[in-house]
């Protein structure tokens, strides 16, 4: 069964552009609206809410997951209709197991959701014992490690070396991530395909295609 997926990341509280995405979302055919984190500007619950309130009007089912810019709370969800916090969770979705995990690593910024390498460790080994797919789709806001999706302008790679070795361990067909604005880009573990889409806040976006096993197809886009 195919499965088709619209995936942004760091909105950032740019309305202009969730608006334009959820009219899009709306005529297209697709499935569901993928988030990977960063719906507010800073802490605000009420930015995010009111993002997550423009998205519904696509009338697709949304899963999210919050980023480092955003409030913690947003991990217990928001009363929104067709929205769905993924945090740290699996969700079935069609025929695919739909895995969450938010917040970014540790910084200089001190930015309110923010885990070290052993938090994720744990909460991704929490999760890999209730997995029992092989067509696992990973969201997450922190890239993994080593990759074109995690590289900061200067060249050093800043991702989590724990996502990485999930994705190695259990192999999802593909990842799901946002945070490095500027490492917008498609790049591979093994058989995973890791996708930064870029800031949907600068109008960037991400259209995706889960045909089977051996077949995931996406384009990186922009709004016109």
């Amino acid at each position: 069964m195919e499965v088709k997926l619209l995936a942004i990341s760091d909105i950032h509280g740019n309305l202009n552009a969730t608006s334009q995405l959820a009219y899009m979302a709306s005529k297209i055919d697709i499935d569901a609206i993928i988030i990977s984190g960063d719906l507010s500007p800073f802490m605000s619950i009420e930015t995010a809410r009111e993002i997550l309130e423009i998205l519904s009007e696509a009338d697709k089912p949304i899963f999210y997951v919050p980023g480092n810019m955003d409030d913690p709370k947003l991990r217990e969800g928001v009363d929104v209709k067709r929205t769905e916090c993924i945090h740290g969770r699996i969700v079935k979705f069609k025929d695919l197991e739909i895995v969450g995990i938010g917040g970014g690593l540790i910084g200089p910024f001190k930015t309110p959701f923010e885990y070290t390498e052993d938090d994720f460790r744990r909460i991704l080994n929490e999760i890999s014992q209730k997995i029992y797919s092989n067509k696992i789709i990973l969201v997450t806001h922190n890239p993994p490690h080593n990759t074109s999706a995690d590289k900061l302008t200067w060249g050093e790679h800043v991702g989590s070396v724990s996502i990485r070795k999930f994705i190695e361990e259990k192999q999802p067909l593909i990842n799901i991530c946002g945070h490095i604005h500027e490492a917008r880009s498609i790049d591979r573990i093994g058989r995973t395909i890791i996708v930064n889409v870029g800031p949907l806040k600068q109008g960037y976006y991400a259209q995706i295609s889960i045909v089977n096993e051996s077949e995931v197809n996406l384009k990186l886009m922009k709004l016109k």
